[in-house]
């Protein structure tokens, strides 16, 4: 018979556990997030973190690095008694009673813990609930537990906190990490966490500071505020910056609460577009302003959980009809916020550590289903603006001046046009005033823009007009008193792949290039060519012959088109 076991053996190692838990999912981030969760949760109306960097010898580094060794957070908050204080530390308890209807950020009841131990080596607590009452002090220290020198957690003990000067007459709790070994010499992606992380609370009044600075909110719809931007642009102009609008309503999807017969809870889906003057003014978002903005990272999806964030990225097949793998960046100027109660966890698959939240299969087909619309005419809405803002820069700053120019000299050795010459000054007129009416993006000009085009358009035989129709065709002619118009369809694949880019980018002086130019110039007088030509038949039945001819050109160039873009992406 095999020996029996004379003492029972421990579920854990403990003086092994700890260390094997410092490697978890969390990153630096994270880790920190657990701490502000305890203040928020307490209710905390302001949130200090410092960090104290060091030089520090690093591996297979020449000389020292600087690096943060020490982080310390100050919270307001309720602040804890002795008993809670003693127990704050312990893998597995949570220190806070549930209420009835208010969503807890905290789950496990090993948030605190896990996420100070991924930073430091050792953790020091130190609170009181109420401001006429002393600090109490515990702590743990990781080196001391791998030695098996701390077996249990120190009862609190009367001990004042670095900073304490910040927390005069208050109730609430600092909590320093200590020996920081995981941790660079920066603050900056600190504060992007912080701000997009919990901006609904900042929002609301919730004031976090960074080193002594504040934290500004950033939001991903970017409807919320205040953000740095707004406090810049109220000190210069007295007005807030602009902010995105709703796109589309808002949507709910209710779902069942596990385990609770009867009870449904929701989740709700907003979406925004940015601002037109931002998604027009240049590229895909690489400029400086918009890099400020962080609207080059803002192609991903935002998941709130109790109104903190849990998820900011790419979650693959939620968006479009049928779902794709990954987003493009033309997403960028929109954006989309998911939020749920904790009650539905299990919906979205939330770890202990509060991060990687993705819908189950059967919630992700409803999200689908309920934004693929909206995501659909989004894009549109922002393609067409920015083909529109394209065409107009192009316009203002005489891309088509050259041809315009060629053309208007070969007139006076070329048969006089025919077309036109029956019209009346009035309807002539009333002609220029149509083409002179409609704004690039479909809305009416002023009085003032008006007068503007008709002005740019005297004097000018031969004449490109930017315009937006249907995708099957790539030009209309208008023909005048000694004028032929062009309007030139910004929509047509033929305008997006071939004369756009040959149009060059308009922030840039440097992107001039002779030979493009060349290319250009002689497109636009090829299409100037046939107008001329079409304008030698005057019969009121040619008309329908060359409208059905230009729109059979135009929809067969697209395919041309697209299957060529097609043949160059596949290689």
């Amino acid at each position: 018979m095999e020996e029996q076991a004379k003492s029972p053996s421990a579920l854990i190692r403990v003086s092994k556990i700890y260390e094997s838990l410092r490697y978890n999912d969390y990153s630096a981030e994270n880790g920190l997030g657990e701490i502000i969760d305890n203040s928020v949760e307490a209710r905390a109306a302001n949130i200090h973190v410092d960090l104290v960097v060091e030089k520090v010898k690093k591996e297979k580094k020449k000389r020292p690095v600087d690096s943060i060794t020490k982080v310390i957070v100050t919270d307001d908050g309720d602040g804890m008694d002795r008993n809670v204080l003693h127990r704050c530390l312990v893998l597995g308890e949570s220190i806070r009673t549930p209420q009835a209807g208010v969503g807890r950020i905290g789950r496990f009841g090993v948030g605190m813990t896990l996420g100070s131990i991924s930073l430091a080596r050792r953790v020091e607590v130190y609170s009181r609930p109420s401001g006429d009452q002393p600090f109490l002090y515990t702590f743990i220290d990781l080196d001391d537990i791998q030695n098996e020198d701390m077996k249990i957690i120190p009862a609190p003990v009367e001990k004042d906190p670095p900073g304490a000067e910040r927390l005069k007459g208050k109730s609430g709790t600092v909590v320093v990490m200590a020996r920081c070994d995981r941790l660079d010499g920066t603050s900056e992606g600190f504060a992007n966490y912080l701000g997009r992380t919990y901006r609904k609370f900042i929002e609301r009044g919730v004031k976090i500071f960074l080193d002594g600075r504040p934290v500004y909110l950033h939001d991903p719809l970017y409807m919320a505020g205040p953000t740095r931007f707004d406090v810049e642009q109220m000190e210069r102009e007295g007005i807030p910056d602009r902010k995105a609008k709703p796109f589309g309503e808002e949507k709910r999807i209710s779902l069942p609460v596990p385990d609770r017969e009867g009870e449904t809870a929701d989740v709700i889906i907003r979406m925004s577009i940015l601002p037109k003057e931002w998604r027009t003014a240049s590229g895909d978002g690489g400029s400086k302003f918009a890099k400020e903005r962080k609207i080059d990272q803002n192609e991903g999806i935002s998941i709130l959980r109790a109104d903190r964030e849990v998820l900011y990225g790419i979650v693959p097949y939620i968006i479009g009809p049928k779902g794709r793998g990954k987003t493009e960046r033309i997403d960028r100027w929109w954006g989309l916020e998911i939020s749920f109660p904790p009650e539905l966890d299990d919906y979205f698959r939330i770890r202990y550590i509060k991060r990687g939240a993705e819908p189950v299969e059967s919630l992700r087909d409803k999200i689908r289903a309920e934004i693929s619309n909206a995501v659909r005419d989004a894009q549109a809405e922002i393609r067409r603006d920015r083909e529109g803002a394209h065409a107009a820069r192009a316009l203002e700053q005489g891309a088509y001046g050259a041809a315009e120019r060629t053309m208007a000299k070969a007139e006076y050795i070329l048969p006089r046009s025919q077309k036109g010459r029956s019209l009346t000054p009035a309807e002539h007129e009333s002609k220029l005033d149509q083409l002179a009416s409609t704004e690039m993006d479909g809305s009416r000009a002023t009085q003032e823009e008006k007068a503007a085009v008709k002005e740019a358009m005297s004097g000018k035989p031969y004449i490109i007009k930017p315009v937006l129709l249907p995708p099957a065709s790539l030009f209309e002619t208008v023909h005048l008193i000694n004028k032929i118009v062009i309007k030139l369809n910004v929509a047509h694949p033929f305008y997006k792949a071939i004369l756009a880019p040959l149009c060059g980018n308009f922030e840039e002086e440097s992107s001039f290039d002779h030979k493009q130019e060349t290319i250009k110039n002689a497109i636009l007088l090829l299409l100037f060519s046939y107008a001329k030509a079409e304008s030698m038949f005057d019969k009121p039945e040619h008309e329908e012959l060359f409208n059905h001819l230009r729109l059979q050109w135009g929809a067969a160039l697209a395919t041309a088109i697209g299957e060529y873009q097609r043949e160059e992406h596949n290689g």
